[in-house]
């Protein structure tokens, strides 16, 4: 074999990458051709958001916005009918998650600070699970939704839910804006940090082996030296300081008051 000289050398580097490159651009088309799955993006100038919604541009154009976060994705439950594309867009609200979805090869990140998208066309009725790929702590195997695609007459008979009332209390709204409901649930539900629900009141042991009762003290306690008392329970993560005022303070006790 004769030596090539740099140009010839360089010029065949130049052909093998160019040669990678279109055979990559071909194995993306059949992707997409085959399972109706555009490329993911990372969409740099979409504000991440907190709020997951679903919104019905056409009867077969959706927009869903998903939510990760400790441990589930939001909305949890989603209904469509078969032929419809639905644009995906996925934000984190604590750490990195990932999302699959099963039967597709839909795979995309969760990072916070910046939204991932993708656009999925969904031709025939079936349900897809939709799992965290990413580990992220210790209630990661639980944390899946659902997609059901159904037929045009079975999506037209269905019964339309009730839209979902958000707690106006200030309490609740201060709460939301400091992401305490990001590790602590309000129905019971496990969480990174204890269920609100029915807190208030109640006698908790605590990892110093004592019991303390959670009352308006405690509260307050807790919100400014949240390492003074630690609830004893399989919680990884420690609660963050806040800076609330008394105010704010006394709002949340308020509302904490009305989670029986």
């Amino acid at each position: 074999m004769k030596n090539l000289s740099a140009t010839q050398l360089e010029k065949r580097i130049i052909w093998v990458a160019l040669a990678f490159a279109a055979v990559l651009l071909a194995l993306s088309a059949l992707a997409i051709n085959l399972f109706h799955v555009g490329l993911p993006t990372c969409l740099v100038d979409v504000k991440p958001f907190q709020k997951a919604e679903v919104i019905v541009h056409s009867p077969t154009h959706y927009e869903v916005h998903y939510v990760a976060r400790m441990w589930k994705f939001e909305p949890e439950d989603v209904t469509i009918p078969a032929g419809s594309t639905v644009d995906i867009y996925l934000s984190a609200a604590d750490v990195t998650h990932g999302l699959i979805m099963v039967g597709t090869n839909l795979n995309l990140m969760a990072v916070p600070g910046v939204v991932n998208y993708a656009r999925v066309k969904f031709d025939k009725p079936r349900v897809y699970q939709l799992l965290c790929h990413e580990f992220c702590g210790t209630g990661h195997d639980q944390m899946a939704a659902e997609l059901h695609v159904v037929d045009a007459a079975t999506f037209a008979a269905r019964p339309s839910p009730p839209p979902a009332a958000e707690p106006t209390h200030s309490g609740y709204k201060i709460m939301d804006a400091n992401l305490c409901t990001t590790c602590h649930s309000l129905d019971g539900q496990p969480g990174i940090g204890p269920t609100f629900k029915g807190l208030y009141g109640r006698n908790e042991n605590l990892r110093d082996g004592s019991t303390v009762t959670v009352n308006d003290a405690f509260i307050r306690e807790k919100i400014l030296h949240p390492d003074a008392k630690v609830i004893a329970g399989k919680f990884e993560q420690e609660m963050p300081k806040t800076e609330l005022s008394d105010h704010e303070v006394e709002e949340i006790v308020e509302y904490l008051q009305t989670l029986k």
